[in-house]
């Protein structure tokens, strides 16, 4: 999903020069989830940037990623055991996650998002008591 913007510069003599500049390249964070902790807790990204979350679940409950409110463009998740287990119902979230993934204990799972908007964004674990327990992170989109 990278994109590409080329501007043309018109010299004397009919040459055509352009510059390319790509986005930036995409992101990939290998996250670990444990009792009540997430590793890195800290992820640094760029505006446009693609960014892939991938969380492996050390610990020995559910855990999973959200980010609450955060401007994205697109957003696709996947999960190790695809229809099993995890599900928002009941986690007392007042909206529908910007991002969100779960992963059983033992399993694995991954969220691709794209941030639109510079700023400093918090994510957590929305089971039941993990947030309050410090399962909380913070997601830091810089301008590109």
């Amino acid at each position: 999903m990278n994109s590409r913007s080329c501007f043309l510069f018109f010299a004397l003599g009919g040459v055509v020069l352009a510059a390319c500049s790509a986005g930036p390249e995409p992101l990939e964070v290998s996250m670990q989830a444990s009792e009540f902790r997430f590793e890195p807790a800290t992820i640094e990204a760029m505006a446009g940037q693609q960014v892939t979350v991938m969380m492996e679940n050390m610990g020995t409950v559910e855990h999973d990623f959200v980010i609450q409110e955060i401007p994205v463009e697109v957003m696709a998740a996947e999960s190790e055991a695809e229809g099993e287990g995890h599900s928002m119902d009941g986690m007392g979230l007042e909206m529908e996650p910007a991002v969100h993934m779960g992963a059983m204990a033992g399993m694995s799972s991954s969220v691709t998002f794209v941030p639109t908007k510079p700023g400093t964004y918090e994510f957590f674990c929305a089971i039941a008591g993990h947030r309050e327990a410090g399962m909380v992170g913070t997601l830091m989109v810089w301008e590109r």
